[in-house]
């Protein structure tokens, strides 16, 4: 994903939840969801250079990419839609609850 400005990086969560290893640029929200060296490589925006030299290191590497592609497997349940509703509808409720305006 070479991206000059990304906000979450949905398709890079969707390739996650596939299996495959990620190779990315550092902008907006893809450093919340790459974790660097382990489920993605990242690099700066504008880099076209580093961009390929990345490419070429994951796909010359089977064993790398087997890794990254199942760690990053596991990393995209945490952005789950579910997992989402449940976080979000948990501030909500946390939100109420400090103005006094819901019992539990």
């Amino acid at each position: 994903m070479p991206s000059h400005s990304e906000g979450l990086g949905t398709s890079i969560l969707e390739a996650m939840a596939a299996g495959l290893p990620v190779v990315a640029t550092r902008t907006g929200g893809v450093p919340e969801i790459v974790e660097e060296g382990r489920t993605g490589i990242l690099v700066p925006a504008s880099d076209p250079v580093a961009f390929s030299d990345a490419m070429v290191r994951v796909a010359s590497r089977a064993v790398l990419r087997a890794s990254m592609g199942s760690l990053g497997r596991e990393r995209a349940e945490r952005f789950s839609a579910d997992r989402t509703a449940l976080l979000t509808a948990e501030v909500y409720r946390s939100a109420l609850a400090a103005r006094g305006r819901l019992t539990v």
